[in-house]
């Protein structure tokens, strides 16, 4: 079947437009020019060969339990909102044991899991607060207590006079897992 004259126009600049796009450009390049995202096996990579070993180092990771907000938006990708974030969830835990915490703050445009690893957490500086000494609405503010759970320690603490966290785990108010999930936080 013969080929009209607009599908042989169209196959024509079809041929040329791929002629344009990637035979061109690779025919016309320089070896050292870094217009190209993959380098050819047969020039070595000079990305990082001229660039002295001081830079090359990563900077020190940043302590999360110790960072105001002017540290955390030196890191690409946090600006202010996010740093208050983080500074915001922090002061509700007490301080983070870990910095895969992170994850359990809601960032809608920034993946955390990258940034993980400019980040360090000292379990030491966590704030333990006495359940004994705190109020209803000031443990329920703690985000690993649900109203439920702070309702059980309420009544727990009506019932033996005191509470704390050996009442706690010895008479089991909480399960277990939200136990373990809280025994930084609270003496």
């Amino acid at each position: 079947m013969p080929l009209r004259k607009s599908e042989k126009r169209g196959i024509i600049f079809l041929g040329i437009m791929i002629l344009a796009l990637f035979v061109l450009p690779q025919a016309s390049r320089k070896p050292e020019c870094g217009l190209f995202l993959l380098a050819s096996p047969e020039t070595p990579d000079t990305t990082t060969a001229s660039i002295p070993s001081a830079q090359k180092h990563l900077p020190s990771p940043i302590e999360l339990n110790t960072a105001d907000s002017s540290v955390l938006v030196k890191i690409k990708g946090i600006g202010p909102y996010y740093a208050a974030k983080i500074i915001r969830y922090r002061e509700q835990l007490g301080g983070f044991r870990s910095v895969t915490q992170l994850k359990e703050i809601k960032f809608q445009y920034l993946d955390i899991d990258t940034l993980l690893s400019r980040f360090t957490a000292n379990p030491d500086l966590i704030k333990q607060r006495n359940l004994d000494t705190m109020d209803f609405k000031t443990v329920l503010k703690h985000p690993y207590l649900a109203y439920e759970d702070v309702q059980l320690i309420f009544n727990a603490k009506r019932k033996f006079g005191k509470i704390n966290f050996s009442i706690l785990n010895s008479e089991k108010i909480l399960p277990l897992y939200k136990l373990q999930k809280i025994k930084p936080y609270f003496k």
